[in-house]
């Protein structure tokens, strides 16, 4: 299953959950949108979209597979059907059939650029964008006789979209402008295989239906359909009724992005670098906001970077807690066949990077922790409930800019809502709208669950925050920075462990760290005495 623009595959989860009953369903993101990265081109047309289809399924084993695609990915399905593949059923749901040339003003109008901008205020305009487009067609023609008759869309359908539509962000016209360039004509004259081309009578495409030219290609059947969502799920499932048994898909451990299942639900895990070091398996929470910056200073670096679960495209734990986190760690290590790993665990991950290395020794090679806090056993409920609050949905947008600041206020002050001088941070803070984005997305995706890594570790108390741990340990301090007041004191309970300096900036650091992980000595330390590490 293919999905229109901006959306992405979750467009399908509910149909797939549904088809689920009898079929094995995939739904893939187009490059560009969702969790697929975008192809190495500036502008890509709809036949390079395409060919990088027909890849796809290739690698996955699905090039016999019936395929379906609405709107956008119509095209796209189509133009592989007749030039790249031979599925055994093409199904065509909303297929823009223009009539003359393309209209260069008005595409290049629809598609204004999405642009960050570090202040946030992109936030504001692109929400009232992305309203607008749910009311009229065009989206900047708003009249009367724009207005789409249709009705408005739920709280839950808007969230849902808005999160799809923030993840494409700047590439977000991509395979939308491509669409409007592209005439279906010669590929639904030169398609091959049985293509039905359907439309709902609700689609604001049903009208292209009369331009299909099946009279033109006996491989073409033209069905309109009523606009229940009932009756279209049931014509869907007779549609795959013939689908071939295509047997087990291979497996992609190896992949920049993957989704590893374990007994909770998946956990995606993200890889980077391609050094020849033993993989550094980086922690952070409540996003991946400092890990993503950890891994650009660390350069070729083999790294691991999984969103914790509850967070971002990664499942909830059913109870969360630290030593489940670092249990499905472990569980994930094995999914992936890799033997050991070195952890870095980063602010309120450090006591999940803990745990992982006493839980799981045999999997640990060196520890690094950067952030490791105190916190009175009294204040700990009070912070924890705090720390990470259920973002709510505003129909006017607001809840985009409490992430926004929620973030930026977690750069200049621990914790991020005290605002108290003791609480000011000595970091150099990561403010761009480039790293903050994407942590945004991932509390929008998961706005409950989100934060149940982080409240976990703080929740603990604080004679069980940081278990001992055999492996080498690195602990990095900066003594003017409210999030380090636990480095000695951690440092000092482990066996084998070494206190060194945190440097305002992650680069400037990254020596210290890279040398301590380099290193095949260990390196103790006296308990009534933690020494600086020397490079």
């Amino acid at each position: 299953m293919l999905h229109d623009s901006p959306r992405s595959s979750r467009l399908h989860s509910d149909t797939m959950t549904r088809l689920a009953a009898d079929y094995r369903v995939y739904a893939l993101d187009t490059p560009g949108y969702g969790a697929s990265a975008p192809l190495d081109v500036e502008q890509p047309t709809i036949t390079v979209l395409a060919a990088a289809l027909g890849r796809t399924l290739e690698a996955m084993g699905l090039a016999s597979a019936p395929l379906y695609a609405t709107h956008t990915s119509a095209k796209i399905a189509l133009e592989y059907a007749a030039n790249f593949g031979n599925p055994p059923r093409l199904i065509l749901d909303g297929l823009s059939i223009p009539v003359g040339t393309p209209d260069v003003a008005f595409i290049e109008t629809y598609m204004r650029p999405f642009r960050l901008d570090d202040a946030g205020g992109y936030l504001a305009s692109e929400w009232t964008r992305m309203r607008d487009m749910l009311r009229w067609f065009p989206w900047f023609t708003q009249t009367p006789l724009a207005r789409m008759p249709v009705a408005e869309q739920s709280d839950a359908w808007i969230a849902d979209y808005v999160v799809d539509f923030l993840s494409a962000g700047a590439r977000y016209s991509s395979a939308y402008a491509a669409a409007m360039y592209y005439d279906p004509m010669p590929a639904l004259r030169a398609v091959r295989c049985p293509t039905v081309v359907a439309a709902r009578t609700d689609d604001v495409l049903l009208s292209s239906l009369e331009r299909v030219p099946a009279g033109d290609n006996d491989a073409l059947t033209v069905v309109r359909l009523p606009a229940d969502g009932e009756a279209w799920l049931a014509w869907l499932a007779r549609m795959f009724a013939d689908a071939p048994h295509l047997g087990e898909q291979p497996a992609a451990t190896a992949a920049a992005a993957v989704y590893v299942d374990l007994p909770h639900g998946q956990v995606l895990v993200r890889r980077a670098g391609r050094g020849s070091q033993r993989p550094l398996l980086i922690l952070d929470a409540p996003t991946t906001l400092h890990a993503w910056a950890w891994q650009d200073a660390l350069g070729g670096r083999p790294v691991l970077i999984p969103e914790l679960p509850g967070c971002g495209d990664s499942d909830p734990l059913p109870a969360p807690s630290i030593d489940a986190a670092a249990d499905a760690l472990g569980a994930m290590l094995e999914q992936l066949g890799l033997g050991s790993v070195d952890v870095l665990g980063l602010g309120f991950a450090t006591p999940l990077a803990a745990a992982f290395a006493a839980r799981h020794a045999d999997q640990v090679g060196r520890v690094v922790l950067d952030g490791c806090f105190a916190l009175d056993d009294r204040d700990r409920h009070d912070v924890a409930a705090a720390l990470c609050p259920e973002i709510g949905f505003d129909r006017a947008g607001g809840h985009l800019h409490r992430i926004w600041h929620m973030l930026r206020d977690a750069e200049a002050q621990w914790p991020w809502f005290d605002g108290s001088p003791a609480a000011q941070r000595a970091l150099a803070p990561l403010l761009a709208a480039s790293a903050l984005h994407p942590s945004l997305l991932a509390i929008l995706k998961q706005p409950e669950r989100y934060g149940d890594i982080a409240r976990a570790a703080v929740e603990l108390p604080t004679t069980a925050r940081y278990p001992v741990f055999a492996s080498p340990a690195l602990i990095l301090d900066h003594a003017d920075d409210p999030a380090y007041r636990a480095a000695h004191q951690i440092a000092a309970l482990l066996p084998d462990a070494h206190v060194a300096r945190r440097f305002a900036n992650i680069a400037d650091t990254c020596a210290v760290v890279c040398a301590f992980l380099d290193d095949a000595a260990t390196h103790r330390v006296e308990t009534s005495r933690v020494g600086e590490y020397a490079i």
